[in-house]
């Protein structure tokens, strides 16, 4: 049976052709407490949703850092659909967040974003970059801090994080370390007191979230819509 103590957010809103917009965000929320998202900066310093430093349009690469936000959104395949990041704050302010820091330029005007609008306790920052989880928890330590686990040596740099609040887990990991092993390192997470947040990249979220919820503080969902309905009924 499924915990409804579990936090389900939705990975990028819903992981697909629409991820990190704003429709993708609204869906989630029929299903999900809240939305996981990434962030970057464009050109002229504004904070938007988007996992890739580029895109591909009109048969050229663009990178998100050296256009504009009217630039992108006019090049962009997903143009306005694309939000900026007090967009989403603006108008989700009843859901939990999580933002992935994709970027240590966009680090500090993240964090006056978040508190400007009042919502550090609903927010949790993670990173897979060791160096962006060390200037997060440097610049915020009363905020809510997380490293994102992106491969086996990883975890060897989580006993180096002084004050961490979570450590995001692939269930992708089972098929580098093996399922026993990585119940021991979830396990080990939970008795140091750190928040355990399962995300996936390539596995099968209703084969394996079910065999590792229990130690599971929350699951960042590619269909929460799927994942809900399968446990929840």
């Amino acid at each position: 049976m499924y915990s409804e103590k579990i936090l389900i957010l939705g990975h990028r809103g819903f992981k697909g052709p629409l991820e990190n917009t704003l429709p993708a965000f609204r869906r989630t929320l029929r299903y999900a407490e809240g939305m996981e998202f990434d962030v970057r900066m464009t050109g002229d310093g504004k904070l938007i949703t988007h996992h890739d430093p580029g895109f591909y349009a009109g048969g050229s690469f663009h990178l998100v850092g050296e256009l504009s936000l009217r630039e992108l959104r006019r090049l962009h395949p997903l143009g306005r659909l694309i939000p900026t990041v007090k967009g989403v704050l603006d108008e989700f302010k009843g859901a939990i967040f999580n933002a992935d820091v994709k970027e240590e330029l966009a680090l500090k005007p993240l964090l006056g974003a978040v508190e400007s609008s009042d919502l550090l306790e609903r927010t949790v920052f993670s990173s897979e970059n060791p160096q962006i989880v060390e200037a997060l928890l440097r610049e915020c330590p009363d905020c809510r801090v997380g490293f994102s686990i992106t491969g086996y040596k990883a975890v060897f740099r989580i006993p180096k994080f002084r004050n961490l609040y979570s450590v995001h887990v692939p269930l992708d990991a089972v098929s580098y370390v093996g399922y026993r092993a990585l119940l021991t390192l979830l396990r080990a997470l939970r008795k140091r007191g750190l928040r355990v947040y399962l995300w996936n990249y390539r596995m099968n979220e209703l084969e394996w979230v079910p065999r590792l919820w229990r130690f599971a503080d929350a699951v960042i969902s590619d269909d929460p819509a799927r994942l809900k309905k399968s446990f929840y009924g």
